[in-house]
C-alpha cells in the first residue's frame, strides 16, 4: 500500500496532464442494414492508425448488434467515460422487440478493447468487489458489471474503492484526480463521486508534525482518506529531518456538501501550528 501510494502521488505531482483532457468524439450518421442512427467517431487523437482501429472496431460490433436485433431498429451510443486515451462506450441498438446494449472500452494507445485486469490487479479484493459478471463497462463513477450478454450494467463500483489493486503505471491514465495545495484556503472544489483528491503540503516529518483531515460528524462519510506519503525534496540533501512535502490521497464516497479542514499538529497536542480549509461539494 504505502509503496503504491508513494509512486502514484509523486507521478501526480511530476506530470501536469494524465488524464485532465478529453478525446474528442463525433458523430456519424450510418444506416446498418435496415437500421439508422448515430455512431461515435473519434478524431484527433495522437496516431491516427490505433484511432481508425478504434473506429472500425465500433463499426464492427454495432454491425453483429444489428444483426442480433434482426436487421433494423434504431442505432445510439452514450460516452460514459473520456479520457486522453481511453473511452467508454454505451452502445444501443433498439426496436419494437429487442433492446441491445453493449459496453465497450476502447483503448486508443493499442485500437482495442481494454477490461478490468489492464488496470487493475486479478487479486481477492477485485473479484470481491465485481462479483460473477460477463462484460463490463468503465464509466466516470466507476466499474459498471453486468451478467448475461443482454441485460444493463446495474453493478457499479468507484475506482476509489479499488484503489491499492491499481497497476501503478496505468493509474493517472484512469482517475480523475483533483490536485490541491494550502492555497485552496476559503475556495470551493466541485468534484464527482468516485473521484480522488491529492493535497500536496509542506511539512517535516521530524518535528512530530503531521496533516491530519478534521471534518463535521455528519460528513465523514463523503469524503474518506485512502492513505498518505512523503515525498523528499528534489536536492542532493537527502539528510534526516529535511522538510519535504507530504500528499493526502482522498477520496469522494457520497454526494454532497462539506467543509475539509486540514490541521498541521502534532498528535499529542489540541491546537495545530496552522489549518486551513476549503468547501467540497461532491456531484453524481
Amino acid at each position: 500500500m504505502r509503496i503504491f501510494l508513494i509512486a502514484l502521488l509523486c507521478l501526480l505531482f511530476c506530470f501536469p496532464a494524465f488524464a485532465d483532457q478529453q478525446t474528442t468524439v463525433l458523430f456519424e450518421q450510418v444506416t446498418i442494414d435496415k437500421a439508422e442512427g448515430r455512431l461515435p467517431f473519434i478524431d484527433g487523437s495522437t496516431d491516427t492508425d490505433m484511432e481508425r482501429q478504434a473506429n472500425s472496431l465500433m463499426h464492427s460490433i454495432i454491425k453483429d448488434m444489428v444483426k442480433d436485433a434482426g436487421g433494423y431498429g434504431s442505432i445510439s451510443y452514450e460516452v460514459v467515460l473520456n479520457r486522453p486515451s481511453l473511452i467508454g462506450v454505451l452502445l444501443k441498438v433498439s426496436n419494437n422487440s429487442n433492446n441491445i446494449v453493449k459496453g465497450l472500452n476502447v483503448d486508443l494507445t493499442t485500437g482495442k478493447e481494454f477490461t478490468v485486469t489492464d488496470f487493475f490487479i486479478n487479486n481477492d479484493t477485485v473479484k470481491a468487489a465485481l462479483g460473477d459478471y460477463s462484460d463490463v463497462l468503465f464509466t466516470e463513477k466507476g466499474i459498471c458489471t453486468r451478467s448475461g450478454g443482454r441485460g444493463n450494467y446495474t453493478n457499479v463500483v468507484t475506482y476509489s474503492s479499488l484503489l491499492t489493486s491499481m497497476r501503478i503505471g496505468e493509474a493517472g491514465r484512469l482517475l480523475q484526480i483533483a490536485r490541491l495545495t494550502e492555497n485552496a484556503e476559503g475556495k470551493t472544489l466541485f468534484i464527482k463521486k468516485g473521484n480522488l483528491m491529492a493535497i500536496k503540503l509542506d511539512t517535516n516529518t521530524s518535528t512530530g508534525f503531521r496533516w491530519e483531515m478534521k471534518l463535521e460528524k455528519a460528513d465523514e462519510k463523503k469524503i474518506v482518506k485512502v492513505g498518505s506519503s512523503f515525498i523528499m525534496p528534489k536536492s542532493s540533501d537527502q539528510r534526516v529531518g529535511v522538510p519535504g512535502s507530504e500528499v493526502l490521497m482522498l477520496a469522494a464516497e457520497e454526494s454532497g456538501t462539506c467543509k475539509v479542514t486540514m490541521e498541521y499538529k502534532r498528535p499529542w497536542e489540541r491546537l495545530p501550528l496552522k489549518s486551513f480549509s476549503f468547501t467540497v461539494i461532491i456531484t453524481e
